[in-house]
């Protein structure tokens, strides 16, 4: 991908975005959210590319990637008035279909066009699917961290703010104040994962979070996670138990295995 190409790319996200703008410009709020989401989740996926030595062309391609992933959050919000997948519809596959329609992608070889359209596809998938190619595969799995790697950020920044009040709008089964379920951290010993089905507090949702770290992909990614402290700040957050530490130090020691260079 040229450097036109990803401007182009990146002026047609401007425009379409716009279209669910206010009279004057402005965005809801939660679509607001999603457009500096977007941002960051590019950049985050530029810096990543860099850092593991991909050309510029790939380097391009993973910013446009970050500009695309989410793109099926726009309509889904308008039409729906929720973030919610599973009362909605799955925005991954909505922001598919937008962007294979629009035809945006046409000036890309087909082999790039597939591993974009692939990765928008899967980026909100429970798991990678077996399918894809390899030249699919690395971009699926380099948008999925630097998405993950945004969602801490945002997290961080809502609790620093007011305490992430906006989570059980986000998720009405949450109580923000509410104790741990002895369910989440039971998962998450057992089997690295966690199920936000189990989440009904701000200390599960992070737990969660810490989870997510086990999912990453590549040694830029868990340098970015030691980097940016992001493991001490969640600790930081969460109530001093002693199995809540035995996940925190199993993470940790996870992260810095992992952030070895390929």
């Amino acid at each position: 991908m040229t450097d036109l190409q990803l401007q182009e790319i990146k002026e047609w996200f401007e425009c379409y975005v716009g279209t669910f703008a206010s009279g004057d410009g402005s965005f809801h709020s939660p679509l607001q959210l999603k457009v500096d989401h977007s941002k960051r989740v590019a950049d985050n996926a530029q810096q990543l590319a860099e850092d593991l030595g991909w050309n510029p062309s790939e380097i391009n391609r993973a910013e446009a990637l970050g500009w695309l992933h989410d793109v099926g959050r726009f309509s889904q919000f308008a039409e729906f008035g929720t973030f919610t997948d599973a009362t909605s519809v799955n925005h991954g596959e909505r922001g598919w279909e937008i962007v294979r329609e629009t035809g945006i992608l046409s000036p890309l070889k087909p082999e790039e066009q597939n591993a974009l359209l692939e990765g928008i596809r899967y980026h909100n998938a429970k798991a990678e699917p077996d399918h894809l190619n390899e030249e699919s595969l690395r971009f699926l799995k380099l948008i999925r961290d630097a998405d993950k790697l945004d969602l801490f950020h945002f997290v961080l920044t809502s609790i620093q703010k007011d305490g992430f009040r906006d989570l059980p709008d986000m998720l009405p089964q949450v109580v923000l104040n509410g104790p741990v379920n002895p369910k989440v951290i039971h998962e998450i010993q057992t089997r690295r994962t966690c199920s936000i089905t189990e989440v009904r507090s701000l200390s599960d949702f992070l737990l969660m979070q810490l989870s997510w770290i086990y999912d990453l992909n590549y040694s830029a990614s868990f340098r970015q996670i030691i980097d940016r402290n992001i493991i001490d700040d969640l600790e930081r957050e969460l109530p001093g138990d002693r199995r809540i530490g035995q996940i925190i130090q199993a993470v940790s020691r996870f992260a810095k295995h992992n952030r070895i260079p390929e």
